[in-house]
């Protein structure tokens, strides 16, 4: 696997966590055209507000910090992460405003913004075109890194995709303690458009998972495209592309899964007979966040009137001569398949069990 053209990164350690790397840089000198997916906790980390502010200009780099939320501690920190961005600009020789933050952790403690600006020099002397530093100084609770790879062979060229992720706990559809990172050296000028291509990429992969249904303060999707790559406007094109990101941004987002906090299986949803699209999506996220349903899963008992339950809850009235339910419980892999019987929309998703050694995990961490 091999970084898309106009990208460099590096990762180091500068002494946020106990041990390991955790400080990550992703470089792109010529700028990249960048869209952004937050959040939707009220309660933000200071590095999603500075993001939020800046994603709308060219991005000449990204900067991440793990191990620390960098979230609801004194006012005056969202001034430091600022100070951040311009101290990482100044070394660059570029804007302040062309500089996007990442962060994760532990929610509630101050961030040790010195060793941050302090590491810098030697955060940018690292970088290189090894994936492999970066990928590893992003994670938390995860056990592994997280990579996704696409290269297209299209009329313009060839281009790639090259996706990043962290995330094993806090996972909730609408994003969650997740943080991703997707490069590519196709350059889509309009922003419309590359808005319509990764709204649909995060909505059928991040948006589509869960492992616990805790909300983060601190979920980002970053997507960053060389504004000096192959330009692509044929609609053809532009579909291949599309299609490779989604499959990017899945496969990402079932490692999360497949990573959880404590989990012993991957559970894979498929619903239809929905009445819309969005009514799929809310039974999606109330089945696959039911603990009731998650504890079941865990002890392979195929109880489906948890389900049932849960739709319930959701406002789904579903009639007992059309709803259908399929589950297979024993192994890793569990597969649900749930009818509706109200309509003609589906969707898929992903989902993990919930096990007592996620309790303990979560108990202690702190």
């Amino acid at each position: 696997m091999k970084l898309p053209q106009g990208f460099l990164t590096s990762g180091i350690r500068c002494g946020i966590k106990y041990k390991g790397m955790d400080l990550g840089l992703i470089e792109c000198r010529e700028g990249a055209i960048a869209e952004g997916f937050f959040t939707q906790n009220t309660n933000l980390s200071y590095s999603v507000m500075v993001s939020k502010k800046y994603i709308n200009n060219p991005i000449k780099a990204v900067i991440v910090t793990s191990g620390n939320a960098n979230c609801f501690t004194k006012k005056v920190d969202f001034y430091k992460t600022l100070r951040v961005c311009k101290s990482l600009a100044s070394y660059l020789r570029v804007k302040q405003e062309n500089i996007l933050i990442a962060s994760t952790g532990i929610i509630g403690k101050s961030m040790p913004f010195s060793k941050i600006i302090n590491s810098i020099p030697m955060l940018c002397n690292n970088l290189s075109r090894d994936w492999r530093p970066f990928a590893q100084s992003i994670l938390t609770t995860d056990t592994f890194t997280k990579t996704s790879y696409q290269r297209l062979s299209l009329k313009e060229g060839e281009v790639t995709i090259f996706g990043f992720a962290k995330g094993a706990g806090m996972i909730n559809p609408q994003l969650a303690t997740m943080l991703a990172f997707i490069l590519t050296d196709a350059k889509i000028s309009s922003r419309k458009i590359l808005r319509k291509l990764t709204s649909r990429a995060v909505d059928r992969s991040f948006n589509s998972i869960s492992v616990d249904g805790c909300m983060s303060t601190n979920d980002t999707v970053f997507f960053l495209s060389y504004s000096r790559g192959i330009l692509l406007e044929r609609n053809a094109s532009l579909n291949r592309f599309g299609i490779a990101l989604d499959e990017v941004c899945q496969n990402l987002a079932k490692m999360i899964v497949k990573d959880a906090e404590g989990s012993t299986k991957f559970v894979q949803l498929d619903l239809e007979g929905a009445k819309s699209e969005e009514e799929a999506k809310v039974a999606f996220k109330a089945i696959a966040n039911s603990l009731l349903l998650k504890s079941a899963i865990y002890g392979e008992s195929p109880n489906w009137g948890r389900i049932i339950s849960s739709l319930g809850e959701a406002k789904i009235k579903v009639k007992e001569e059309k709803f259908k339910v399929r589950m297979q419980f024993k192994g890793k892999d569990v597969k649900i398949s749930v009818d509706l019987g109200r309509g003609r929309f589906r969707w898929r998703g992903w989902f993990s069990d919930i096990t007592p050694i996620y309790v303990k995990m979560n108990a202690s961490y702190s």
